[in-house]
């Protein structure tokens, strides 16, 4: 899986897929000691059949204490990392996935209503658990192996 270094390369990447190939993007985090690590990935999904390539971005910063605060920097990030490649998806399936739990007894589910306002205002599909595989699974995996 390459490492986000340029955005360019996932942009020149997307541009060689075909329309049917999806493009997801999303984030994750991890508490470690005393910082937060942070994994945004953008996964193309290759004619939405044939495989895919993850591309992923980590990032540490100082602990953030609040499970509020942690769950919108991760929405954050993606929606970022979203619109910094959205002029290349042109009719692409494009969703921005969010590790949050729709269902009420999971804490994540606190800000649930901010988070696809948040999304759904800069004009991105959102998409929750348990369809959001870019964050619940591809970003997941990456956050446990920092």
């Amino acid at each position: 899986m390459p490492l986000i270094r340029d955005v360019d390369e996932i942009k020149e990447f997307i541009k060689r897929t075909s329309e049917k190939t999806a493009v997801y993007v999303g984030c994750d985090s991890r508490q470690v000691k005393n910082y937060t690590v942070f994994v945004s990935v953008v996964v193309v999904h290759i004619d939405s059949c044939r495989g895919a390539k993850i591309f992923w971005r980590v990032d540490r910063v100082s602990r953030i204490r609040s499970l509020r605060q942690r769950l919108l920097e991760e929405v954050s990030r993606a929606v970022y990392l979203a619109l910094e490649i959205s002029e290349v998806v042109g009719k692409r399936p494009f969703e921005v996935h969010l590790d949050i739990n729709p269902n009420p007894e999971h804490n994540s589910s606190v800000i649930l209503k901010e988070a696809i306002g948040y999304v759904l205002a800069q004009g991105l599909k959102p998409v929750v658990k348990p369809h959001s595989i870019a964050a619940k699974t591809v970003a997941d995996y990456i956050t446990g192996k920092y």
